[in-house]
């Protein structure tokens, strides 16, 4: 199972190459002594760095509606068509407003599969394996990661945009002949062709009881068959504190800078001011990123969802404490040995404390919070709320950064991460080893509902 899910998943790469795209590339499009075709201002970069929310804007909730409507697969292989879009653009032009509409048209696909990817694992994966799984998903964002700022460090920033459309364009041809989602299938009603196909057995291991998983699936899709508009789903108390712990949480994900630092890889280097060469810094970071993936990978079934966002919150929140207080410290021109490696350590540390849990956790919980009558919408409308913060802290960054001082921005971050333990305690539910049927009774919060679960989870 996990080397077909694996397969399922490929599509973060791409998702992970848009977002750090402009680490390796804007501070070569921002030095006047470079080769490239464009030479852009703090202020240009700022808007090309902080586009890609824009695309996302426009396409995540879309995504989730289709997605229900056409099934994710199709969904995802649309999604290859934008990309290809970028990497023309980025070959052809020499206007920094085109430019933007490019970056635009990356976003729009990483919205969709920023979507579209946590709807598929959650309904092709068992309980026991779904946050394995899903930590696949975070693991093959920093594939995609890692590959553009080591290309990117080598090579010029136009050939680096074919390699990301190349690749696109084969993870939309993989996914070709991929089967549909059971789920989906089951939806329309067209069981026939989920076991003719063997949808569900595609990701199960061999022997899998398939159709008693049909049936399962068949059960929770008709115990509420009508489909729900968003004032209809609000009426619903599940629908209201699934909707309360994610959009939350999706908010929380950006306010731990993680985005500042995949965009601005090389710029936070630069502003350290360090001997150390800031494009190899920012290859260690993406090592460690990808390294810390794959731990999380092993261990995220160890312990429950909200210890490892307390863990995460608290650790993210003490280095970027760490890297402000050592630019406020170069300011006044202190030093001490050992000083010029803090930034690296601070970030390195930061991004292991990421990779366990602020990374994968939202895109697993997004995932089983949600009924699937309405769960296109809801991860619509939250990846919405991410990519709006996203934008914002994107788009400020840089101006902060120059205007106030590299420590502001990062002192903000810090204090407001490491306070998300709070919300973290009361608003987000413990999802580990439950299944999305035993989630929706327990969210709903009556004691019916809550005895009806115990009953569900000691038969199941």
């Amino acid at each position: 199972m996990l080397n077909s899910s694996f397969i399922v998943c490929l599509g973060p790469i791409s998702l992970g190459a848009s977002l750090s795209w402009t680490a390796p590339v804007l501070p070569h499009m921002q030095d006047l002594n470079s080769t490239s075709t464009l030479h852009l201002t703090i202020s240009e970069g700022s808007w090309v760095g902080s586009m890609v929310a824009i695309g996302v804007l426009v396409a995540a909730l879309p995504s989730g509606c289709l997605a229900d409507r056409f099934g994710v697969k199709k969904v995802t292989i649309g999604l290859v068509l934008p990309v290809l879009l970028f990497t023309v653009i980025v070959i052809f032009t020499g206007d920094v407003y085109v430019l933007c509409v490019g970056r635009l048209l990356a976003g729009m696909a990483s919205g969709g599969i920023s979507v579209v990817g946590p709807m598929y694992i959650s309904e092709i994966s068992e309980v026991s394996l779904r946050g394995t799984l899903g930590s696949f998903f975070e693991f093959l964002v920093f594939v995609g990661i890692l590959m553009v700022v080591t290309c990117g460090s080598f090579v010029h920033y136009k050939t680096l945009t074919v390699i990301m459309g190349i690749i696109a364009l084969i993870l939309g041809i993989i996914f070709i002949f991929l089967p549909e989602s059971p789920t989906y299938l089951m939806k329309c009603n067209r069981r026939d062709k989920a076991e003719n196909e063997k949808a569900l057995c595609f990701f199960r291991a061999p022997g899998y009881n398939f159709k008693e998983a049909l049936d399962q699936i068949h059960e929770g899709l008709h115990q509420e068959r009508k489909k729900l508009s968003i004032m209809n789903a609000l009426k619903s108390r599940a629908v209201r504190r699934g909707f309360v712990a994610a959009v939350g949480l999706s908010i929380i994900q950006q306010l731990s800078g993680i985005d500042c630092v995949l965009f601005y890889t090389v710029q936070v280097f630069q502003a350290a001011g360090t001997n150390l060469d800031p494009y190899m810094c920012s290859i260690v970071v993406a090592l460690v990123q990808l390294i810390s993936s794959v731990i999380a990978v092993f261990i995220i079934e160890k312990a429950g969802r909200k210890v490892f966002l307390y863990i995460s919150c608290l650790g993210t929140g003490s280095c970027l404490g760490v890297l402000a207080i050592y630019y406020h410290l170069k300011i006044y021109n202190i030093d001490f040995p050992g000083m010029n490696v803090v930034p690296l350590v601070s970030i390195v540390v930061y991004s292991f404390m990421f990779a366990v849990g602020l990374g994968p956790m939202p895109y697993m919980i997004y995932g089983e919070l949600f009924a699937p009558e309405v769960k296109g919408l809801a991860i619509g409308i939250t990846t919405t709320t991410n990519w709006t913060c996203l934008f914002i802290i994107t788009k400020t960054l840089p101006v902060m950064m120059s205007d106030m001082g590299p420590h502001v921005p990062f002192y903000m971050y810090s204090a407001m991460v490491m306070t998300s333990v709070i919300y973290v305690k009361f608003f987000i539910p413990e999802t580990k080893g439950k299944s999305l049927q035993e989630i929706q009774l327990e969210l709903s919060g009556s004691k019916r509902a809550m005895e009806e679960a115990e009953r569900y989870r000691h038969f199941s």
